[in-house]
């Protein structure tokens, strides 16, 4: 990816609503950064610079992120996409 594309601190706020929104859904409404970072296979060090819009995040995690939380990627990552969070099932 090329920060060129990608606002990171545009993206580092929908990840937090990602995590945030996740951890409704598992009923962890106070699902912190450094569990979230768990739960996905990263260090909370790593997520923590992802969410703050400092790093931008790699392929695998935008993968696992998906695997794990069902979020649309094209609304993460567009920011002209405003459709919802979750994809449509196919």
């Amino acid at each position: 990816m090329s920060t060129d594309m990608i606002d990171l601190t545009r993206l580092g706020g929908r990840l937090a609503i990602v995590r945030r929104t996740y951890g409704d859904s598992i009923d962890l409404p106070n699902l912190g950064a450094a569990l979230f970072a768990v739960l996905l296979g990263v260090p909370a060090a790593t997520y923590q610079s992802y969410e703050s819009g400092e790093a931008e995040p790699t392929v695998d995690f935008l993968v696992t992120l998906r695997k794990k939380t069902g979020v649309s990627l094209d609304w993460l990552l567009d920011p002209t996409d405003s459709a919802g969070y979750f994809e449509k099932p196919k």
